[in-house]
Parts: C-alpha cells; sequence; structure tokens
C-alpha cells in the first residue's frame, strides 16, 4: 500500500489506479531528487524536467477521460503535486498550476475548452498562465475583425518558459469586461523575460512575460466574463480557490521533503555530542523530541489540507447553485490550511538543523533548498493578509472579496 502520509494509516485503502499513479510519481520523486542540489544551483529552465513528467503521464491525471485524460479525481492530482514537492517543489508549483488551470477549462465546458482539453491529452500540454497582474497592469485585448490582438506586460508567469499554451486573463478594451484567452506562448510578439533568479522556487521558472500585438484567434476565447469592476457569481469564482489551495499542498510537500531528509542525515550521518549521555543518535533525547514535534505538525497539516480538498471539491459539484456564504466558508476553510501550513514550512525548514548539526549546513548536502523554496513561496500572498482575512471572516462575518488571490 502506498501511504499518503509521513506516518502510515493502515485503514486506508486506495483505489488500485491511484497506488499505481502515487507509485510512478514517487518513481519521478527519486529521480528528480537524485540532482536537485545541482538543478537548483545551475537554475536553468526545467525543459528536462517537464519532459519526465510527461513521459510519465503525470500530466494528464486529472484531464477528463472524456478528453481523452485518465479522468481521475483532482483530490489525485493535489496527491501528486505534494510528493513532487517533497523533493522540488518549483517542479511541483509548475505541476501543480496545470492541475488547476486544466481544471478551471473543464469547469467552463463548452466547445472551446472541450477541443482545447481534447488538444491537451493528445498533445500531452502543458498549461501555464501569464501571472500577475500588478507587474505592468491587466493584459490589454482589442478586437480586429475575427482576431484578438493582445498588448501588456504581467510577471511572475510561472512555468511559462515550458508550456504549450497560457491560460491567460485579459480585459477588452472597448468594453471594458474580463476575457479568459488561450495562447500559444511561441506566438509572434511575446517575449518571455529570463531574469528569473530568485532565493527560492528557482525551477518554478516564473518570469515576466510582454505581449506586442500578439494575434490569438476568436476561436481560442475561452470565456467572456463580466466587467472587472464588478463581483463575479460565487461559482465563477471559485478557480482562485485551486491555487490557494494548491499552496497549502506545496508547502506541505516540502515540510514532509525537509523531515524525510533530514531524517536520513540523522540516520547516517549525525553523532551525538559531545556532553551527550547516550552513544547513539537514536536515543538523543531532544533529537526524539523534535522529530517528534516536526511530525506531529506535518501531520496537523495534513489534515487540515485535505479537508480544504474535500469542502473544495463539494464546491465544485455545486454548480451554479453555489452561494456567497458557502464559497466564503470554504475560501476560510483554505485560507487556515494556507497558513498553518506556511508557518509550519518556516518553522520545520529552519529547524531541521538543530536536528542534523554542524555537518548538515555544508552545501553539498542542499537541505538550505527547503527553507530558501518555503521562504520565496510563502511571500507570494502575504499571510499576514490570509491571517487577516480569515479574523475579519470570524469577528466580523464579512464574507472574503472574490480576487486574484482569495
Amino acid at each position: 500500500m502506498t501511504d499518503l502520509d509521513l506516518i502510515g494509516d493502515p485503514s486506508l485503502h486506495l483505489p488500485a489506479d491511484w497506488d499505481d499513479w502515487l507509485r510512478t510519481a514517487d518513481e519521478v520523486a527519486e529521480i528528480l531528487r537524485s540532482d536537485a542540489v545541482e538543478r537548483d544551483a545551475a537554475n536553468d529552465f526545467p525543459s528536462r524536467e517537464i519532459e519526465l513528467l510527461r513521459s510519465r503521464g503525470l500530466l494528464g491525471v486529472a484531464l477528463p477521460a472524456a478528453a481523452g485524460g485518465a479522468g481521475l479525481p483532482f483530490a489525485l492530482a493535489a496527491q501528486v503535486t505534494r510528493r513532487i514537492a517533497r523533493v522540488d517543489s518549483g517542479i511541483a508549483h509548475i505541476l501543480g498550476y496545470h492541475y488547476g488551470w486544466t481544471r478551471i477549462l473543464a469547469h467552463y465546458d463548452s466547445a472551446t475548452t472541450r477541443r482545447l482539453l481534447a488538444s491537451t491529452a493528445e498533445q500531452n500540454w502543458l498549461w501555464a498562465s501569464p501571472g500577475s497582474p500588478r507587474v505592468g497592469g491587466a493584459i490589454q485585448l482589442r478586437r480586429d475583425g475575427s482576431n484578438l490582438i493582445l498588448n501588456g506586460t504581467v510577471g511572475f508567469a510561472t512555468g511559462s518558459p515550458v508550456a504549450q499554451r497560457l491560460f491567460t486573463q485579459v480585459i477588452e478594451t472597448s468594453t471594458g469586461r474580463l476575457n479568459v484567452v488561450a495562447v500559444d506562448p511561441h506566438a509572434p510578439g511575446l517575449t518571455i523575460g529570463s531574469e528569473w533568479d530568485m532565493l527560492g522556487q528557482r525551477l518554478s521558472a516564473s518570469p515576466t512575460l510582454s505581449f506586442v500585438d500578439v494575434t490569438v484567434p476568436e476561436t481560442d476565447l475561452i470565456a467572456e466574463l463580466g466587467p472587472v469592476t464588478e463581483l463575479q457569481e460565487p461559482f465563477a469564482s471559485v478557480g482562485v480557490l485551486n491555487f490557494q489551495f494548491l499552496f497549502g499542498v506545496i508547502h506541505l510537500g516540502i515540510t514532509e521533503g525537509a523531515l524525510i531528509e533530514a531524517r536520513d542525515f540523522t540516520r547516517e550521518r549525525s553523532v551525538p555530542w559531545s556532553h551527550s549521555t547516550v552513544s547513539e543518535i537514536g536515543e538523543e533525547p531532544f533529537i526524539l523530541n523534535g522529530y517528534g514535534e516536526y511530525v506531529a505538525a506535518a501531520q496537523s497539516v495534513s489534515a487540515l489540507v485535505e479537508r480544504s480538498e474535500q469542502r473544495l471539491q463539494w464546491l465544485h459539484d455545486r454548480g451554479t447553485s453555489v452561494t456567497a456564504d458557502e464559497r466564503a466558508q470554504v475560501a476560510e476553510t483554505i485560507a487556515s490550511a494556507k497558513i498553518i501550513a506556511t508557518k509550519t514550512a518556516l518553522t520545520v525548514t529552519t529547524g531541521i538543523y538543530d536536528l542534523t548539526g554542524a555537518r548538515s549546513a555544508a552545501s553539498k548536502y542542499g537541505l538550505d533548498r527547503f527553507w530558501r523554496n518555503a521562504r520565496t513561496l510563502s511571500l507570494h500572498d502575504p499571510i499576514a493578509y490570509k491571517l487577516n482575512e480569515v479574523g475579519r471572516y470570524y469577528l466580523n462575518g464579512e464574507n472574503p472579496r472574490p480576487s486574484n488571490y482569495r
């Protein structure tokens, strides 16, 4: 049986196809683990890594069966993302986003999205997005006959250098309405930056994108939404919760990966301190207590993340019947998971050095990458604002106003 957590659950009985896919994810993770330190230092765009995911079929896990995908639940996609995050959270970031964008495509369920999903399955496309409109503002769209012309600059376009399609939000200049289009990242006029050189999440490949008169056929218009100044209907704003949930998943994976690496280091290389009263590192009380505290924290995060996934799936299943209050309740459960997952990841990835000793600080072991990844990812959407959001909801009964971050 394949376990989901660091501590196994003998009562858990996964479907056979889940077990097979999780074993595949573990095999891929082991390959990525073999040179994770070197790849992190090289900071190249992860073309080989994405090809590895593609070759093992992981891009199609959650694609609808009707489109030619495996047709498995988003819950499994989240578990695959979590396992990859244990060894390389940058690659997990790209993969998790791919699952999130394709889930939204399936949510729209139109002739266009069904065609795009079928092409995604057939050609093994990876989906990414142009990222945050906070850098340069929103991408502007104007119509020219049967073509859509895009202009603008956006930042943090995670996965875009290795993607085959971009899920692109744009503002139509003549109407002020928010639209979504599918863009080929190799389209003339689209420039992908090369400036991604960050403290952590280096393999997430998240540079800026510049659109200069990028032409997109109208047939690749995914959705026409309401004016950007108006609130979307509750179900139309569920998509962003996929990504808020995935941040909790990735932070959990980072935490578990740090504990796995630290455990192996402690077993194989650590020795009791000179003033210790024990002869075996596995009997050192403060080492045992440290691992006990951190593993218990990871198990707690796992439980909250699992609850978030179940409620998010319920929200998706509700469809257009979703109310604003229901969306808010699920959003704040997910926000709670993200807060605790982030805090736990930062605590554990710093604290493992107390459990591994001075030798573990050597660059060749690369234990610092877990903290660097958690620290960088935590800044994407500061938890100070998540704490404020949950506090406002609980104390004042104020539903969060849907945005790109909540």
